[in-house]
């Protein structure tokens, strides 16, 4: 504040001033705030009314908490090291930033406590008070990623925590969901649920005055995927799966959102805001453990297509592939499928094909660059 870089010219309510009920510190700070007109002290009924928390423009509310249920319910009493008030507004600011326009609430922890021994993702909260109703949860973060439940079914809950949660406690989890209920008994535990989400991948584009972003797949995309490639015309689906297909069961969707990131990736193109984006265009890889190398597999949503996002997604699954060690990639076409032929040897490695029936089987090695 004191060099200017946060100025508060923009907050849409009490503008350049900063607003606070309490404040702790060093003897300097308090010298910095004595008569400071930028600074402004207010009783906690006005500083924590979700109403006046709601005028701020894009009003973001970061609050630290304990431990988390799968079905999102928060439990955030404070430790005996950092006791000074309770949980003070904590609800308030949660609710307020969400009613904000543009506004959103972010909860975070840490995936593990006490020392490493226990996740702070629990299946239920049991003697723990619930302090955040799971109703008024948006975003939850830890080491591990970041998730929206805002509007979430309990399944889509669950999946979504475990999915950030530390891997040395998510089969734990995912069992203990089945058994409370939160996932179907047809649910498998994957090697996969111990894959680590690999945000170097992500990136971040502007395509026709719209922000796209890159990013792999999470257990919680398995819906948003499901709805693309329903979405998809006949003839990109002929294209992507080579026979006539009608319906996308949730045990296929499993295998492409629930990757390990290693031997199975799955990169999708998403428009909107995180947790409620719409996918528009899915790539994949699979390993053969046999041959090391990796099959790979796209589809884009009609209206975006030819924009160039098959070729970033091959370029983002080569790259990937090639630093997991895979020796080179496959592609599985027809011979008049020239956009998904000119794709592959856009690649700058030396591409062989050969016809196996009706199918053209394309294929490139990384040690073999042109």
């Amino acid at each position: 504040v004191s060099k200017g870089v946060i100025t508060n010219r923009k907050k849409g309510y009490n503008e350049g001033k900063i607003v606070a009920s309490n404040a702790m510190g060093t003897r300097d700070f308090y010298e910095y705030l004595h008569d400071n007109p930028s600074i402004e002290f207010f009783p906690s009924d006005y500083v924590n009314d979700p109403g006046v928390i709601a005028r701020h423009f894009r009003m973001v509310s970061m609050n630290v908490i304990m431990a988390i249920d799968l079905t999102g319910q928060v439990a955030c009493d404070a430790l005996p090291y950092n006791h000074f008030s309770g949980v003070t507004g904590m609800v308030d600011f949660v609710r307020g930033a969400a009613l904000a326009e543009a506004g959103k609430s972010i909860l975070m922890l840490s995936s593990r406590g006490e020392g490493g021994t226990k996740s702070r993702i629990v299946p239920m909260l049991n003697d723990m008070a619930v302090v955040v109703p799971r109703g008024d949860v948006q975003y939850v973060v830890t080491e591990y990623g970041a998730v929206n439940l805002f509007g979430k079914s309990l399944q889509e809950r669950a999946l979504a925590l475990i999915s950030i949660s530390h891997p040395d406690f998510r089969d734990e989890l995912f069992n203990q969901a089945k058994e409370l209920g939160l996932l179907g008994k047809e649910r498998h535990l994957r090697d996969s649920i111990h894959g680590i989400y690999p945000l170097r991948i992500e990136e971040t584009l502007e395509m026709d005055h719209q922000q796209v972003v890159i990013r792999p797949a999470k257990p919680d995309d398995e819906r948003r995927i499901q709805e693309h490639y329903y979405e998809m015309e006949e003839k990109d689906i002929l294209s992507r799966f080579f026979h006539e297909k009608s319906t996308f069961r949730r045990d296929e969707m499993e295998n492409i959102s629930q990757i390990d990131y290693i031997k199975n990736l799955t990169l999708i193109v998403v428009l909107g805001e995180v947790g409620f984006e719409s996918v528009i265009g899915v790539g994949e890889y699979w390993l053969d453990q046999r041959k090391n190398m990796a099959e790979v597999a796209f589809s884009i949503s009609k209206e975006w297509q030819k924009k160039g996002l098959s070729k970033i997604l091959l370029r983002k699954l080569a790259a990937a592939a090639q630093e997991n060690g895979i020796l080179g990639l496959i592609a599985y076409s027809t011979p008049e499928n020239q956009g998904m032929i000119k794709l592959f040897r856009g690649l700058p490695y030396k591409v062989m094909t050969h016809m196996d029936y009706e199918m053209l089987i394309l294929s490139c090695k990384f040690d073999e660059v042109r």
